[in-house]
């Protein structure tokens, strides 16, 4: 009877639907033919894409499964400000859009983006045998700060329900002061649905040109990771792609640029990393893959997006600061441990680092001194010894026997208490402090866009006259800083020569190279160094100005002549001609 009933009701109003047809159809005018193509085109357009849409309602059902309703969607923008930067946060992945640091600018004033749209970044996760990017999907924001965040830390929270008790919800932890902040993704309710007990964190990042010049940025660009106590690097290739696989505890990775970083770090660790540097073309380019670990269906990880300062950095006690390129081993406890606490002690009381350069420069001489009067000690004393009539006949004697002659003044210098070399090693124990200065000053982050006397940014060359031509060596343009420097090591030079008499006269010219190199090395490089090596090589001069003045030429005989009288043994010397002989034999 039900089914009767069903069939009656079907074509009833089967028939109330033709009678309702063929009245329109009777009172309306008959078509043109232009009208009756148009309307049979407008029908099968119609047509096809009801039928279209059906298709891809069942390929997004297919292919994202209970997530199809998230594939679309609008990408809502929306910015969270903080004393030290502004955030800009998208719906579409839950994603952090932008990223713009407060107090800083970029090259020629722009503002300083340290993530924008050529930055990326999802999370990624499988539930049966369907992987998702959280790229793909579009969240619903559940929170955000009305206004400022000017004290504390507050949130932005996102969230994606697949129903009232099973959602993802992606949440930002924002402090307010502070270039480090938390994100954490939760699976709530979804025990049992997630094939993997991680998510994958994929991020795309081009290095953001922070400086005038890319060229002299890249040098200092790489991709730094900490794995276990032990910090490495990737370093990039402009024409090869390269790839680093790890496994084990990695605690973090950071794209480093000059002066400014983009890391990230576990909250306790990444169980693996695939990290993966791509060819560029202005600067280096980075893909990395992180497996962040689940624990209670949340994954949690921390975001440093700041400056490369070195007690900053530290100050998080992670190991931060161990990819700043300090130099190696001893280099770089001379910077930790000396150079970059004075410098942070002077800036506290004095504005100009120009000035605090000068201090800096006084008080490695100072510190250097006993050295340095003991190297010009010894040079005093071999001028006089040079002067000497023994050395006169010497010369005259064996000058058709170079090897005689050093023999016979070997022994006359050991006679006399003194020894050639020893006057190296000062000037060798100086050479660690040189490095230590030119690793410094192109990575101290406190002399970036500082200005002093002409220059306006002491962590870059200073240019007196460009061209805009590379030229080999000498680049595309005259840094009067190096002038200054070169001119200065020339003086010094001058000075230091005036009155000695060299062993080897075709040779006398070789001193003079060092004023030239020293500008082909500091033409280019940072405006700072060649600034202290500037006021280093003033304070020389006046040095050995003062030092002069405290030599007793015939003090100084006496007292060679002394100890040639208690080292006269013919014995000894006859021994140690013959053990010179055997030595100049090998």
């Amino acid at each position: 009877m039900q089914r009767q009933t069903w069939i009656g009701l079907f074509l009833i109003t089967l028939l109330m639907f033709l009678w309702t047809l063929w009245l329109a159809r009777s009172s309306a005018p008959t078509p043109s033919a232009s009208e009756r193509d148009t309307t049979q085109i407008q029908s099968a357009v119609k047509k096809d894409t009801s039928l279209t849409s059906l298709m891809d309602s069942a390929a997004l059902r297919a292919r994202f499964g209970a997530y199809a309703p998230f594939v679309k969607g609008g990408d809502s923008l929306f910015s969270v400000e903080t004393q030290y930067a502004v955030f800009e946060f998208g719906t579409r992945g839950a994603r952090l859009h932008r990223y713009l640091l407060k107090g800083f600018h970029a090259q020629k004033s722009q503002p300083l983006y340290l993530w924008d749209s050529l930055h990326k970044h999802a999370f990624l996760f499988a539930e049966g045998r369907t992987i998702i990017s959280s790229e793909q999907l579009f969240f619903s924001l559940i929170y955000a700060p009305k206004g400022p965040i000017l004290s504390g830390e507050d949130s932005v929270v996102f969230r994606l329900s697949l129903a009232p008790d099973t959602f993802i919800q992606v949440t930002y932890y924002i402090p307010a002061k502070s270039y480090h902040f938390r994100s954490s993704v939760a699976f709530h309710g979804m025990r049992g649905r997630l094939r993997n007990p991680y998510i994958v964190q994929t991020i795309t990042y081009e290095t953001p040109q922070t400086e005038p010049s890319s060229e002299a940025m890249r040098p200092y660009c790489a991709l730094y990771y900490r794995q276990a106590d032990e910090v490495e690097s990737v370093t990039p290739d402009e024409e090869e792609r390269i790839q680093k696989v790890l496994q084990g505890r990695i605690r973090w990775v950071s794209a480093k640029g000059q002066f400014f970083c983009a890391l990230f770090q576990a909250e306790e660790a990444f169980s693996s990393a695939i990290l993966t540097s791509l060819p560029y073309t202005n600067l280096p380019k980075y893909q990395i893959e992180l497996q962040l670990p689940l624990h209670n269906d949340r994954a949690q990880q921390q975001w440093y997006l700041g400056p490369t300062r070195y007690t900053l950095l530290r100050s998080y006690k992670e190991g931060y600061e161990q990819q700043l390129n300090l130099g190696w081993s001893f280099i770089r406890y001379i910077n930790t441990g000396f150079i970059i606490p004075v410098f942070a002690f002077l800036e506290k009381y004095i504005a100009s680092y120009g000035i605090i350069i000068t201090i800096l420069a006084l008080l490695v001489k100072i510190i250097l001194s006993p050295l340095t009067w003991r190297s010009y000690l010894l040079g005093a004393r071999m001028q006089i010894i040079n002067e000497l009539p023994e050395v006169k006949a010497l010369e005259e004697k064996y000058k058709d026997d170079p090897n005689k002659l050093m023999i016979e003044r070997s022994l006359l210098y050991q006679q006399l208490g003194v020894n050639p070399l020893s006057g190296c090693v000062p000037l060798l124990l100086q050479i660690p402090i040189f490095f230590a200065m030119t690793s410094f000053f192109p990575n101290a982050f406190e002399l970036r866009q500082k200005s002093f006397l002409w220059t306006h940014d002491l962590s870059s060359h200073d240019t007196l006259i460009s061209w805009g031509v590379d030229i080999p060596l000498i680049g595309d343009h005259l840094s009067l800083f190096a002038l200054l420097t070169a001119l200065s090591t020339l003086a010094y030079t001058y000075f230091t020569q005036q009155g000695q008499s060299s062993t080897l006269p075709s040779l006398k010219w070789l001193p003079y190279l060092t004023p030239v190199i020293f500008f082909f090395f500091l033409n280019g490089y940072s405006s700072a160094l060649s600034w202290y090596y500037f006021v280093l090589n003033v304070l020389t001069i006046v040095q050995t100005i003062l030092m002069k003045r405290f030599i007793n030429k015939e003090e100084l005989i006496r007292k060679l002549r002394e100890t040639q009288r208690k080292k006269q043994n013919k014995a000894q010397i006859a021994q140690q001609r013959a053990r010179l002989r055997q030595w100049m034999k090998r």
